[in-house]
């Protein structure tokens, strides 16, 4: 066993005991690599090679981040999975971008979305992964009836979690009128809508707001809204999927500007 780093010192964990771990070797690597999520510990399978053990030892030390290196079936008992491939850590309380920090620093022609109470992990995972994928600008979330980043959706955005800014917001018809006040457009996905997302410009600062899986965006927020558009459908199924109607649009956002998405996701 082996310990290196200045540590974190006291942090709140993201979960529980069972719920502070990210495991993977992509996912683990990623989040080391970005450096914008603390690491508390990082446990490693003595079984893998000694060069990849020298590599996340370099990347480890740099980040201050303690390491233990255990037999597999140790990493196991921990993550109470066999799928970690060897690299297990765990983790602190997920860094939320300020939200006045986040709007600040959209640049021009930016393109963000509203979540407006997404509740299923793997949606708001694969939400993130299409949203940095596709060059979108930030995440902004409500604080209440939304799920917040939690391993699961970490794991679901495939470390997209660490490349694109996500804030908590208190209310989310506040920052759609904070929006609009910088002069972005509100445009709702909903198979409800008067017009196809392929009529509308999308080259304008424009915030994506994504609803419920269930009920779809708020009533508040559409009264908000420049736009309610539709995905064209051939199908009989009434309506896609929240992150695949995500995907939908972030990608004809990124098409419509040559696939360059304002300048790429702000700081946070």
């Amino acid at each position: 066993m082996e310990r290196h780093g200045r540590g974190k010192g006291k942090k709140r964990l993201l979960g529980s005991h069972q719920k502070c771990w990210l495991w993977g070797r992509n996912l683990v690597l990623e989040t080391l690599l970005a450096g914008r999520w603390d690491v508390l510990d990082l446990f490693l399978a003595a079984s893998l090679e000694e060069d990849v053990l020298a590599d996340c030892r370099h990347m480890a030390d740099a980040r201050g981040v303690p390491i233990r290196v255990e037999p597999p079936e140790y990493l196991e008992r921990l993550c109470h999975t066999t799928e970690h491939q060897g690299f297990l850590a765990r983790m602190a309380e997920f860094p939320y971008a300020a939200e006045k920090e986040l709007l600040e620093s959209l640049p021009a022609a930016s393109a963000s979305v509203l979540l407006d109470g997404v509740q299923d992990p793997y949606n708001f995972g694969a939400i993130l992964r299409s949203a940095e994928v596709f060059g979108m600008n930030g995440i902004l979330i409500p604080a209440a009836g939304q799920v917040g980043v939690t391993s699961m959706v970490a794991r679901s955005s495939v470390g997209a979690v660490n490349r694109i800014p996500i804030a908590r917001v208190e209310s989310l018809e506040t920052t759609a009128g904070l929006l609009r006040a910088r002069g972005v457009a509100l445009v709702a996905a909903s198979e409800k809508g008067s017009a196809a997302i392929g009529e509308y410009d999308f080259r304008r600062s424009v915030a994506v707001i994504i609803g419920n899986e269930g009920r779809g965006v708020s009533p508040g927020l559409l009264g908000l809204c420049d736009a309610v558009l539709r995905i064209p459908q051939k199908g009989r199924i009434g309506s896609l999927n929240a992150s695949v109607a995500a995907g939908v649009f972030f990608y004809e956002v990124a098409r419509q500007r040559g696939m360059g998405v304002g300048g790429g996701p702000a700081a946070s």
